[in-house]
């Protein structure tokens, strides 16, 4: 395996990926779409944007509910193949980079989950991903952000191991203060010997997000701390930055 760290988004995101975060099922897909529902209320006309939409656990859910106009981006061939096994032939699913996205027809949500920002190593890199979604947008278009708050990094487990279907998971954490990056080595042993993967991600505060989002013309309108929609504080688990484009 390449120590390929910078760009380790496009090795890691595969079926050995899928196995590894296996418990983030359905019922938990479920909760988060009923809440971004409740934020954002989409009509069931309206054209949605799953960015970085993985396997399609939160598309399957919007389909359920009636809204025929969601469509799935994300750079992994791997979990493209999986959402096309587990969603509908209506659903569209994309190939392409979240800093240029593939799209000239705008949307009137677009959404990001489960800490799918902060990728790369270039601050200006992930300023050309917010710049995109507002590109995207149309007037008086909804985002929600789904983030690992700064002050995760305090809980931060050092070491973990888990075994999943016959594989024994080895996860070592660790926090660059001079880069506020979370970097992640995953150990695997398989049966053809070990396999290590990395995930490197930049961890913001809410004033950093704050000045980013206005600087690529998005207006933040609501923080929440869980998909309960719980007060946003310092040490809560997400960050969920909610909010519309600047014109309206």
């Amino acid at each position: 395996m390449t120590d390929n760290r910078d760009n380790w988004f496009e090795e890691w995101f595969n079926h050995i990926y899928l196995k590894v975060y296996a418990h983030r099922d359905d019922k938990l897909a479920e909760t988060e779409v009923d809440f971004l529902i409740e934020v954002l209320e989409p009509d069931k006309q309206d054209r949605i944007l799953d960015l970085c939409c993985g396997a399609g656990r939160h598309l399957k859910r919007l389909d359920a509910l009636g809204y025929r106009h969601a469509v799935g981006m994300d750079l992994s061939e791997d979990l493209l193949r999986k959402a096309q096994t587990l969603l509908p032939g209506r659903v569209g699913l994309i190939r392409g980079d979240m800093r240029s996205l593939p799209f000239n027809s705008p949307f009137k949500v677009v959404v990001s989950l489960f800490t799918s920002f902060g990728y790369f190593s270039d601050e200006e890199e992930n300023m050309k991903v917010l710049r995109e979604i507002r590109r995207v947008l149309a007037r008086g278009g909804k985002f929600l952000l789904d983030l690992v708050p700064l002050a995760s990094v305090d809980r931060l487990v050092a070491r973990s191991e888990k075994e999943v279907e016959g594989l024994l998971i080895v996860e070592k954490r660790r926090f660059d203060a001079a880069r506020r990056r979370i970097e992640k080595e995953i150990e695997i042993e398989m049966a053809d010997g070990k396999r290590t993967f990395f995930e490197s991600v930049r961890v913001y505060s809410f004033g950093e997000t704050r000045k980013m989002l206005a600087e690529a013309g998005l207006c933040l309108t609501e923080v929440c701390g869980d998909f309960g929609g719980g007060v946003f504080q310092p040490d809560s688990e997400r960050m969920i930055l909610i909010g519309k484009t600047t014109e309206v």
